[in-house]
Order: structure tokens, then C-alpha cells, then sequence
């Protein structure tokens, strides 16, 4: 080979060099943004993970006041199940058991006290013709002496005991609608599922208590005001007191949104091919199954709350 051709040969080879050295360095400015935005947005999408304050009692409420989405992660987390059943319970029973007490202290001041009648003879009265109310508002001259016969904890564990009481009855049917949509879950996660909805209205509850404080104390001044000139007031009292003894159904509307958007977030667990169609359904179930508990809620409250005045 010439010295004219090997240099030729290596001529060429440098601008070949060159010219892919200028294409990379064209193309590296392109590729360098692309890894970036690409795993930004999942990052931000990703929830925090769960560290032991998250888990304790307070971290729960915190975590149900304003991040609902690690709530649900937590009570899907396999490791911690166990230990949630008690936190969640100690909260909604703590938030029963301060409704409770809030509801008594109105009966006392508005100076009125329920008399419950037996479902059975509200029946058996309407068969004969007659109406007789299962509860209404009487004059009551015991007053603060409520606290000391009994009958301030008798209402209040009513609250509290049936509140738990219809969601352990319902657990079954629950159970059933998750098999029935071919969601895979154990009783474990039923229970938690329904524990995190009662936490989550009991917590509800108490943030809507003060202004029904507030609101109901209003009418009482103004009923006590008024009495003597008009019998008109006493209607609203009526209605003040009956929004008293629904206010855990007004707040059991937060743990009803709780359980539809937790038991929904199911679907992820139903194969592919099927989870659109499924997922439908499931939603159409966990309504269904807060009607169920709608219903039995109050007739378990009432029956409670009749059976300790009875054996009082």
C-alpha cells in the first residue's frame, strides 16, 4: 500500500469519527430531559411511606382528617392489620361516647327527657286502630339526677354499643357482596374496611358537634324565652332534639364516603379482562351495603337503649 492511500484510508476514518461524534453530541441534549419527566410524575404520584407515628392512634385521625389515600394503604398493609383493629375501635367508641355525653347535657338543659315505647306494643297498638309514638319528649323534673339513677349511661351506651353492634351484624353480608364481585379479600380486611368507615364518621361526628352544641343551646334560650307567650318554639325544640339523636347518621355520612371510595379501590384486585365491568358492580354493592346498615343501625340503638331502661 502507497503512503497516498493509507493516508486516504485514515482521512476518511477521522471524518467518520467526527461526523458520529457531532450526531451524538446533537442527539444527547434530546435523550437527557426524556429519563426525567418520565419518572417525576410517578414519584409524586407514589404515597409516602407509613412510619410508626402514622400507626398510632393520633397518626389515624390525622391520617382520616387529611391524607385518606395512606389511610387506605395502611389498613392494606398485611403487617399492620392486626394492630389497627383496636386503634380504630378506640376512636369511634371515644367519639360515641363524647356524643353521648354532649346529648344528655341538652336533654338537661332543654328540661326534657325520651320515653321509649316497645316496638312490640307499637305494633301490636297499631293493629288495634290506635297510634302510639315508639319515642317522644317528655317534661322531665329529675334533670341533672339523670347521671346518678342511670339513665345518662343508659343512653349513652345504647349510642356507643349499637353503633359497633350493627356493624359486627353486617360484617357477613359484607363479606358476601366481596366474594359475589370476585374481589379477594380476607375477613380481616372486611373488619378493617368497615372499622376505618366508622372511625372515619365517628371523627365526623365530632366535628360537626360543636355547631349542633352551639345551634341547639340557641333554641333552648330562645324557646325559654319565648314559652310564655307562644307554644310555637316548642316545635323547634322538638326538631332540635331529633337532629340530636340523628347527628351520628348526619356523620356517618364521612365513613359512608370512606367505605365506598376504600372497598371500590378493591378492584384492583379482580383480574384484568374483567375488573371494568367488575368494578361497577362492586360499587353498586358497598352502597348497597351502607343501605343495610342504614337500617339496622337504629333499630339496634333503640333496641338497646329500651332493654337497659327495662331491666333498670
Amino acid at each position: 500500500m502507497t503512503t497516498s492511500t493509507l493516508q486516504n484510508v485514515l482521512e476518511r476514518a477521522r471524518e467518520t469519527r467526527l461526523a458520529e461524534a457531532n450526531t451524538k453530541a446533537e442527539l444527547e441534549p434530546l435523550n437527557e430531559d426524556k429519563p426525567e419527566l418520565l419518572e417525576e410524575f410517578p414519584a409524586a404520584d407514589k404515597p409516602a411511606p407509613l412510619t410508626a407515628r402514622d400507626l398510632s392512634t393520633l397518626g389515624l385521625i390525622e391520617l382520616i382528617l387529611k391524607d385518606r389515600s395512606r389511610l387506605d394503604q395502611a389498613i392494606r398493609a398485611p403487617a399492620v392489620q392486626r394492630s389497627l383493629v383496636p386503634k380504630f375501635l378506640t376512636i369511634a367508641l371515644l367519639s360515641f361516647l363524647l356524643f353521648g355525653v354532649c346529648l344528655v347535657i341538652m336533654l338537661n338543659a332543654a328540661g326534657v327527657w325520651p320515653e321509649l315505647t316497645a316496638m312490640k306494643t307499637v305494633f301490636e297498638a297499631a293493629q288495634t286502630g290506635k297510634e302510639i309514638s315508639f319515642l317522644k319528649f317528655a317534661p322531665d323534673s329529675v334533670g341533672m339526677g339523670r347521671w346518678l339513677d342511670g339513665s345518662a349511661l343508659q343512653l349513652i351506651v345504647a349510642y356507643s354499643l349499637g353503633l359497633i353492634a350493627a356493624t359486627g351484624i353486617c360484617l357477613p353480608s359484607l363479606y358476601f357482596y366481596g366474594l359475589l364481585a370476585g374481589v379477594r379479600m380476607s375477613m380481616v380486611d372486611v373488619v378493617l374496611h368497615s372499622l376505618k368507615s366508622k372511625a372515619t364518621g365517628a371523627v365526623g361526628l365530632i366535628g360537626i358537634l360543636p355547631m349542633y352544641a352551639a345551634v341547639g343551646m340557641g333554641v333552648i334560650i330562645l324557646t325559654g324565652a319565648v314559652e310564655t307567650i307562644s307554644s310555637e318554639p316548642a316545635g323547634l325544640l322538638s326538631m332540635a332534639l331529633w337532629l340530636g339523636l340523628i347527628l351520628p347518621f348526619i356523620g356517618g355520612l364521612f365513613g359512608t364516603w370512606s367505605m365506598y371510595r376504600g372497598f371500590g379501590g378493591l378492584a384492583d384486585t379482580i383480574p384484568q379482562e374483567r375488573r371494568e365491568k367488575r368494578s361497577i358492580f362492586l360499587n353498586r354493592l358497598a352502597i348497597s351495603w351502607v343501605a343495610v346498615y342504614t337500617a339496622v343501625t337504629p333499630l339496634m340503638i333503640f333496641t338497646l337503649w329500651e332493654y337497659f331502661g327495662r331491666i333498670s
